[in-house]
């Protein structure tokens, strides 16, 4: 039998390089043999995401309300995305009547809230009642006026419309349950003194843990934890935090220092700042911005020709370019390239026919550079003020816009303000000739709100304060139609009608961007109706992986 000694004799007669030739073999061997292991184990397993770890996403701002009735801030709808759950999310089926003014959903069987509390219609119900109590001041009340809810069973509820509303589905996509049995009992006026607030019990893929804060009461950091009780798929990060910063340098400074993994919100030219590995996601937006003109403050814009010459002029992929770093589609009308029925054909800039376009209109040029026109005893100068939000990309896209004019001799007074100012005051009062300014709209690309004509003064946002009864009768239709074949003709038809109105300028649609580290895997790109729906697949999001037999 050969033995232990018998071998350490046969390595002692060696000599020095038969020793060092036998090392070397022997190695060869055991990576070979760890290479074959390797490659069995590759060919037999693939590679899952595995369950675990920790990501911390920056934000700047601060979470006040997380409450699905009353959050209003990105901030507080970002913390509401993963705590609670919509309905969307809970609904065993939803059916909708013929007509579409009746939509009765069951929830599906042994649903919790996550302090063990049944979950049932009557949650449902009481956070759409307590949506269009005004006392809440709900920002989502105006989308649910009219709206009767009612109770067939513990696990069966009913909407009923006052007439058919194609895209009721999307206020159902922005319907997150809120728990009766702990809100029931407060007054709404004192909701916003609750503890629930901050620390939010909720039905979601992940719960409250804790938070912390200041001495001066800002709140730094906010811990989520994944919910073992949640009724869907497991969330598979299993710890979720967000750090709270007051501005955007610091955000990205704690960004490269690994204090946060990823955010949102980054803009094109501050991609450069980040000095560490990322990856940047370009998620599509339904929205548009746009030079909205006000017929009705300067005459000159009466006139179709010149307001087809502002449009013409404008080379809207330099726009795209210069401004988003190419994060974003140029549009020619009030549907965005990437939302709904979008039907537009691309144009292109033509200085020499927008100048042409104003010549044949009798607006002469002056010896000055600038053009005028007689109407009546009247000389009309083309002289256009351009109210813009003190937004650094729309400051750029204005002074683009500006000299665009300019060279057609058209004279352009740009007035920056705060984006706050203008939203409170000079867009209620619609006191401006021209502003450019964005709008979002919902995932159905409902134009109502937007260009009816009764929505030309406050609160509605008709900002061209545009009136054609075709579109008016159209846009009527449209909402009711359940055929989403002939909706699209629709659609197509009212983009068209608008886009040759020319009741404003249409520029460019952007994305929303979010970087992240290299870890973290599984976002994935979708349409977003808002930003903080960048969550909802976030019980996808992982950053481990492991192996497993194919």
């Amino acid at each position: 039998m050969l033995t232990l000694s018998f071998f350490k004799k046969v390595f002692a007669a060696f000599t020095k390089r038969e020793r060092v030739s036998f090392w070397l073999a022997s190695a060869v061997i055991i990576v070979s043999i760890g290479a074959i292991a390797g490659i069995i184990i590759i060919e037999k397993t693939r590679a899952v995401p595995a369950s675990g770890g920790q990501y911390t996403e920056g934000i700047i701002g601060q979470p006040e309300y997380v409450n699905p009735v009353t959050a209003k801030s990105e901030t507080d709808r970002d913390l509401v995305r993963m705590v609670y759950s919509n309905i969307y999310d809970i609904a065993d089926k939803i059916e909708i009547s013929s007509d579409t003014k009746t939509w009765t959903i069951r929830l599906k069987e042994n649903l919790h809230w996550q302090d063990d509390t049944r979950l049932t219609s009557d949650d449902v119900i009481f956070t759409v009642q307590e949506i269009q109590n005004k006392d809440s001041d709900s920002p989502l009340s105006d989308s649910w006026a009219g709206v009767a809810v009612s109770r067939i069973s513990e696990l069966e509820l009913q909407f009923s419309l006052v007439k058919p509303y194609a895209f009721f589905g999307d206020n159902l996509k922005g319907l997150y349950i809120l728990p009766k049995h702990l809100f029931a009992d407060i007054p709404p006026g004192n909701w916003r003194l609750s503890d629930y607030n901050l620390k939010p019990v909720g039905s979601g893929p992940y719960s409250f843990s804790s938070y912390e804060k200041r001495p001066d009461g800002f709140i730094t950091s906010y811990h989520l934890k994944a919910w073992d009780g949640y009724f869907g798929t497991k969330p598979l990060i299993q710890n979720f935090d967000f750090q709270f910063s007051n501005n955007k340098d610091l955000l990205i400074q704690n960004f490269n220092s690994g204090q946060v993994d990823g955010f949102g919100g980054i803009s094109p030219e501050n991609i450069t700042n980040i000095k560490r590995p990322y990856d940047l996601f370009a998620f599509r937006i339904p929205n548009y911005y746009a030079v909205f003109l006000n017929q009705t403050k300067n005459p000159a814009l009466e006139d179709v020709a010149v307001r087809k010459a502002l449009s013409l002029v404008i080379n809207k992929n330099t726009l795209v370019n210069q401004v988003l770093g190419g994060y974003g589609k140029p549009d020619d009308g009030p549907i965005p390239y990437d939302a709904a029925y979008n039907a537009s054909t691309p144009t292109l800039s033509s200085l020499d026919l927008a100048s042409t376009t104003l010549d044949d209109a009798g607006w002469k040029i002056t010896n000055e550079g600038l053009r005028i026109k007689n109407i009546g005893k009247s000389s009309i100068p083309l002289s256009i003020t351009l109210v813009v939000p003190q937004v650094s990309f729309l400051l750029k896209t204005a002074d683009i816009i500006k000299e665009s004019w300019k060279t057609m001799g058209v004279q352009v007074t740009i007035i920056p303000d705060s984006p706050d100012n203008i939203a409170k005051n000079i867009i209620p009062n619609r006191t401006y000739d021209a502003l450019l300014f964005g709008i979002v709209l919902g995932p159905s690309s409902d134009l109502y709100p937007f260009w009816d004509s009764t929505q030309s003064l406050a609160p509605g946002l008709n900002l061209a304060m545009y009136n054609n009864p075709k579109v008016n009768s159209l846009l009527d239709t449209i909402r009711g139609n359940p055929d989403n074949e002939a909706r699209a003709a629709q659609f197509a038809n009212v983009q068209n009608i608008i886009t040759f109105d020319y009741p404003a300028v249409f520029l460019y649609s952007t994305n929303y961007l979010y970087i992240t580290n290299k870890t973290i895997h599984g976002i994935a790109t979708d349409v977003l109706s808002d930003p903080s729906d960048r969550f909802k697949n976030a019980g996808n999001w992982y950053l481990n992986m492991t192996r497993v037999l194919k």
